[in-house]
C-alpha cells in the first residue's frame, strides 16, 4: 500500500515522497490441506529458518540499524514497565513514541514524525479547510516553543482575545512548551463545536482562554487599498499553502482594478510553507528568470523559475521581521535580487534549508532536512537571514496597546515620497 494522495508538504517543504509499507500479517491465512503436505512442511520450515536468518542479519546486523545493546535495553525497559507500571501500555502510543524518538535523535531541529492524525490534519490545513480555532502556529527555534503566528479575522481565536506573538504554555492542561508546531496543532484542532483550553504567555503575563472549535476556511491572504488618495495597496501573506496562490492572484488583480500604483507586501511573522506556492506567487511579480534553486547532499539541483508574464512595474516595499522564515525569505530575497522591492523591518529568521516529507504508506510520514536552497544570486540565507534595506523596529508596546503599526506607517511614508 502506498500513500499517493498528498503531493505537497507544509511549512518549508515542497514534495512528498512515497516509501512502500509492507506491515506485518500477524494472523496469516492457513493454506488448505493437500497431498504432500509433510514434505512441503519441512521444505517450508527450512526456507522459513533461512528467511528469518536473512531478515535478522539484514535488519539487526546492519550498521545503520539499532545496536543489539539498544534492542536488549528496550526489552529490559518493557519488562520493568510491565512488572511495575500502575497503568496499561498503549501499543499505538508506544510505537508512535518510538518512531518520534528515532526521528528526534537525528539532531535535526526541523525533523518530525507524523502520526496518522497529525498527517491528516496537515493535509486538511494545506488544502485550506479544517476544524480549529482560527490561528496559524509558528515555532520559535531559539526558545523551542510554539507561538501564535497570526490570528484569522472573524474566527474563535480572535473573539477569545488571543493575539499574535502569544506563546503556547498549555493546551487542555498539558504542558505544550516542548511540543512541535504539528503537535500543538493536533491538540488545538478537533471536532467542530467542542472547546479547547489554552494557556499562553504574553510578555510576562500568563493568560488563559477557552476557545470553541469551528470550521475554518483558511484565508492566507489579506488585502486592501491602504491609501486611497495615493493608491497604495496592501497585501499580507500569512503563510504559503495550496490555496494561497489563487488568493494572492485575486487580491492583486482586485487592487490593480482599483488603480494600485504602489504596494506594501507584508510578510512579517510568515513562517513559510510550500515552496511551490511561493514560487507561483513570485512569478506574479518577477521578470523571467530564476526564482531560487535547491541542492541536496548528492548534488541534485532543482530550480524554480518565473515566466515573466506578470512582471510588476510599481514600487513595492516588503515588510519583514525576525519571524519571517523559509519560503517567505525566498520570496523576499528573489524580489530584492531583481530590484523589484525595497525590504523594510528587521533581519529575517534565516532558514535556508528544505525538508521533504516521506509518506510511509500506512497513513504516517517522516519529515527531515534534505537540502539547502539558494537565492537567484547564488547566496544562501541559512542562519544569516535577509538584512532589510531600511531597518525599522516595531513599537511592540504601542501595537499591543492600541494596534498602531509604526512599521506599516514607515512603509506608507516611504512609498508616498514624491507623490
Amino acid at each position: 500500500m502506498n500513500n499517493k494522495t498528498w503531493q505537497q508538504t507544509g511549512k518549508g517543504q515542497y514534495a512528498l515522497m512515497d516509501v512502500p509499507y509492507t506491515g506485518y500479517n500477524e494472523r496469516p491465512n492457513r493454506p488448505a490441506k493437500r497431498a504432500g503436505v509433510i514434505p512441503l512442511f519441512f521444505a517450508g520450515f527450512a526456507a522459513g529458518i533461512l528467511l528469518a536468518l536473512i531478515i535478522y542479519f539484514a535488519a539487526f546486523r546492519s550498521p545503520n540499524s539499532l545496536a543489539a545493546s539498544t534492542q536488549k535495553k528496550i526489552g529490559l525497559l518493557e519488562s520493568v514497565i510491565d512488572k511495575y507500571y500502575m497503568g496499561d501500555r498503549d501499543e499505538v502510543s508506544e510505537a508512535d513514541g518510538i518512531y518520534k524518538g528515532i526521528v528526534g535523535s537525528l539532531g535535526d531541529r526541523y525533523a518530525e514524525y507524523f502520526t496518522r492524525d497529525e498527517l491528516k490534519q496537515s493535509r486538511e490545513e494545506n488544502a485550506g479547510e479544517f476544524s480549529g480555532i482560527g490561528c496559524t502556529i509558528g515555532m520559535d527555534r531559539d526558545l523551542d516553543i510554539c507561538y501564535v503566528a497570526s490570528v484569522m479575522k472573524g474566527y474563535a481565536a480572535e473573539e477569545a482575545g488571543m493575539k499574535e506573538g502569544d506563546y503556547f504554555l498549555e493546551v487542555d492542561g498539558e504542558d505544550a512548551t516542548g511540543w512541535t508546531s504539528a503537535e500543538v496543532a493536533s491538540h488545538v484542532k478537533g471536532e467542530t463545536g467542542t472547546t479547547v483550553n489554552i494557556k499562553v504567555l504574553r510578555g510576562t503575563e500568563e493568560l488563559e482562554f477557552t476557545v470553541r472549535r469551528v470550521k475554518v476556511e483558511v484565508n492566507t491572504v489579506e488585502a486592501r487599498m491602504e491609501d486611497e488618495k495615493r493608491k497604495i495597496g496592501y497585501i499580507r501573506i500569512l503563510e504559503f499553502d495550496e490555496i494561497t496562490v489563487s488568493q494572492f492572484i485575486e487580491a492583486k488583480n482586485d487592487l490593480e482594478k482599483e488603480g494600485m500604483k504602489a504596494l506594501v507586501l507584508d510578510l512579517r511573522s510568515n513562517p513559510g510553507g510550500l515552496v511551490d506556492s511561493c514560487a507561483d506567487i513570485a512569478s506574479q511579480m518577477l521578470p523571467k528568470g530564476l526564482i531560487a534553486y535547491s541542492e541536496t547532499k548528492d548534488g541534485y539541483r532543482f530550480e524554480w523559475e518565473s515566466d515573466g508574464k506578470h512582471e510588476i512595474d510599481i514600487p513595492v516595499i516588503i515588510l519583514v521581521n525576525d519571524n519571517t522564515a523559509s519560503a517567505a525569505e525566498i520570496l523576499t530575497g528573489a524580489m530584492k535580487d531583481y530590484d523589484k522591492a525595497t525590504v523594510m523591518g528587521t533581519n529575517t529568521f534565516g532558514k535556508g534549508i528544505i525538508q521533504n516529507t516521506y509518506g510511509l504508506g500506512d497513513g504516517t510520514a517522516v519529515e527531515f532536512t534534505v537540502g539547502q536552497y539558494y537565492l537567484p544570486n547564488g547566496e544562501t540565507i541559512h542562519e544569516v537571514g535577509i538584512k532589510p534595506d531600511i531597518e525599522v523596529e516595531l513599537d511592540a508596546e504601542a501595537y499591543l496597546k492600541d494596534g498602531s503599526d509604526n512599521q506599516l506607517e514607515a512603509a506608507l511614508k516611504e512609498l508616498s515620497k514624491g507623490r
